[in-house]
């Protein structure tokens, strides 16, 4: 039986800590892809579950196979026997479970992949894509029926997800950096540390850390799918710091309307973020989607984009989703399959155009 544990022949999805010993799988999608002819298949996984338990998806040439609970500890999963060993197939093993940022009991690293026959590096994609976003881009409620509304992450899924979908549509490389109920400046909740900025120069998930080295992964888009969140704290009771006392809140007026100091604080943060993606990836597109959930914030998102537009460079747009509505609901009021399936389409028919993709 043979053993991959230096990752020389696979590919490495999801920003991680380099490639000796265990993978510490992060971010959502995250894992390995690699060709095989084998019989038999397996990893070892290590993992914490001090609050959500993390799970891990199986892709077998393209599709859907299986959807796995990784339990607490060091344990070995055969995932494939029985195989017949002259076919070639493409594996994707990934982490479905967004990053834990508020919950660092809750870790998953691939020490080992278990195999009788060989494995190998498929061909490099042409593509990258970089793809920052809330719950929605988490996969959140992808998974499970209309009526399921615990928060648990068995109902999360890094397959049927827009940003997936996407990147194997135009066959690129893909890297996920989301967050459930985070904005581009504020929480669903008003809470100003849920802000998605605040860990997007981190390897793993660590407000205000900067430790990842975006020169190391030069991506030709980065689709940002942000807003909603900020949009909802509007309608969500105020925020008190624990420790400070302070508290926030985006407001109402007497007529209804939103603040329209908060969103000019809404703009102005979507104007820097885009300002810092162009300063860490000069040469990418950058494209700003919105609506899968509502866009009740549409009119400030177009500004910023176009403030940004005046202030740094025309190599970015932005993007209207479609709505999710009826049957498209997954579970917990969460975009399934194919409202996912709708967006990634849009997503695609736009970066087959700005990217010149045949």
């Amino acid at each position: 039986m043979g053993e991959e544990t230096t990752w020389g022949s696979v590919h490495v999805l999801g920003r991680t800590y380099g490639t000796e010993g265990d993978l510490e799988l992060i971010w959502t999608g995250s894992g390995v892809e690699f060709e095989m002819n084998c019989s038999e298949l397996g990893v070892v996984l290590e993992a914490g579950n001090s609050v959500y338990m993390p799970w891990i998806s199986l892709v077998l040439d393209g599709y859907f196979l299986a959807h796995i609970p990784v339990q607490e500890g060091v344990n070995k999963y055969m995932l494939l026997r029985n195989m017949d060993p002259s076919v070639k197939h493409t594996v994707r093993i990934v982490r479905d479970f967004q990053a834990s940022v508020d919950d660092p009991g809750c870790f998953l690293k691939l020490k080992k992949i278990i195999y009788e026959g060989e494995i190998r590096k498929a061909e490099p994609k042409k593509y990258r894509f970089e793809f920052i976003g809330d719950s929605i881009t988490s996969g959140e409620g992808a998974l499970g029926a209309h009526e399921e509304m615990d928060w648990i992450s068995p109902y999360f899924s890094a397959v049927k997800n827009y940003a997936v979908m996407t990147a194997d549509t135009l066959g690129a490389d893909y890297r996920i950096i989301s967050q459930s109920g985070w904005g581009v400046t504020i929480g669903w909740d008003n809470n100003p540390a849920s802000r998605i900025p605040l860990i997007y120069d981190s390897v793993n998930a660590k407000r205000g850390v900067k430790d990842y080295n975006h020169s190391s992964w030069e991506p030709d888009a980065v689709i940002i799918n942000l807003g909603t969140n900020d949009g909802g704290a509007f309608d969500n009771p105020a925020f008190t710091d624990p420790v400070t006392g302070e508290s926030f809140k985006y407001k109402k007026l007497e007529d209804g309307s939103y603040d329209p100091e908060d969103l000019a604080n809404i703009q102005k943060g979507i104007c820097d973020f885009m300002m810092h993606i162009r300063e860490v990836h000069p040469n990418a597109h950058i494209l700003w989607v919105y609506g899968m959930l509502g866009a009740v914030l549409m009119d400030t998102v177009i500004a910023a984009v176009s403030q940004f537009w005046l202030a740094a460079d025309t190599n970015a747009g932005y993007l209207q989703l479609p709505d999710t509505q009826g049957e498209a609901f997954g579970s917990r009021f969460h975009p399934g399959e194919p409202s996912h399936k709708a967006a990634s389409e849009k997503i695609a028919e736009r970066l087959k155009d700005v990217l010149k993709i045949k």
